[in-house]
């Protein structure tokens, strides 16, 4: 059985087992679905394959060969074809386009659906698969130059499509709702557009008030109506916004793009907007003692830098 049609028939295994909705099989659907895209990429892989290569895009080695006429040319080794990094690197020498961040989080889903998510349902499951339906309908169309509708069948598409048009219009519903509270932090919002409910993994959380502060407020699941209060979102969304920066700044060097906040503890202070996103206080950031910038990390000895306090302690 060729790729495509392997490819094909694990999407299809997935929205049936979608439409089951069982514990188990909505766990089949989330697995059945993501391998049924890595299918896909695989299959636009052995596409570009150079002719007699042993379809040398998608297998894990590709060695060097000599020909009689001494000739080199790569071919593929092995049955081992290329894991998920691998296709990362080869789309991108080859051009290759696909929505990464939509599988990155349907792969997140698919490895912590058994530890995090405790009560997955139809409607928590909505998000992956409306990111799934975005990333095979674009991927065949662009990609494959091929049609999606065809290579599903009417019945799957149908259902991908429906399912997608009510999740879209319930995270309109949220979003809206979201934008009418003074969040007072451009991250804080940023942050809390990428978050997911903490018990069923739903994208779909609004808040439980109209307008007006986000102090006091709670955040409302959509999908399984679990409830999270402001002291518990605000550091997961601030850490949703900035967690990459913070990766590069370790990996890298410079300053940490958030810290836990001197007067609340709340690990949501925003170096950037200078204030915490949590009990929207600011901090000193130059030293009254030496004049020099305090570092973020520092920030719990403002007003001075921490060889200040040190000295200063020291004094006294």
């Amino acid at each position: 059985m060729d790729l495509l049609t392997n490819a094909l028939d694990s999407i299809r295994l997935g929205i049936e087992d979608y439409r089951a909705n069982t514990p188990a099989r909505l766990l089949s659907s989330v697995r059945n679905i993501h391998a049924g895209i890595l299918l896909l990429y695989k299959e636009s892989l052995r596409r570009l394959s150079p002719p007699n290569s042993s379809d040398a895009l998608i297998k894990a080695k590709i060695i060097p060969v000599r020909d009689k006429a001494g000739v080199i040319t790569f071919v593929g080794k092995g049955k081992k074809t290329v894991d998920v990094q691998q296709i990362r690197e080869r789309f991108e020498d080859l051009g290759i386009k696909t929505d990464w961040t939509r599988l990155d989080r349907i792969t997140e889903a698919r490895n912590d659906l058994e530890h995090y998510f405790a009560q997955l349902t139809q409607n928590a499951l909505q998000g992956l698969i409306t990111d799934s339906f975005l990333i095979i309908r674009n991927f065949v169309s662009h990609e494959l130059k091929d049609d999606p509708r065809a290579l599903l069948g009417e019945d799957a598409w149908q259902v991908m499509l429906g399912v997608a048009e009510v999740f879209e219009a319930e995270r309109k519903r949220c979003e809206e709702a979201l934008a009418k509270i003074s969040w007072e932090s451009e991250t804080l919002q940023e942050g809390l557009a990428l978050l997911n409910c903490q018990n069923c993994g739903s994208q779909l959380l609004r808040p439980d008030r109209d307008s007006g502060s986000f102090q006091d407020a709670r955040l409302i699941c959509s999908a399984c109506g679990a409830e999270e209060t402001f002291e518990s979102f605000i550091p997961r969304a601030i850490g949703e916004a900035l967690d990459s920066e913070a990766y590069l700044a370790a990996k890298d060097g410079g300053d940490t793009p958030y810290v836990d906040c001197p007067e609340c503890g709340a690990n949501a202070y925003v170096v950037e907007e200078n204030r915490c996103a949590s009990c929207g206080e600011s901090i000193e950031t130059t030293c009254i003692r030496c004049g020099g910038r305090i570092p973020p990390e520092e920030l719990d000895c403002s007003p001075m830098c921490g060889w200040c306090a040190h000295m200063s302690s020291k004094d006294d």
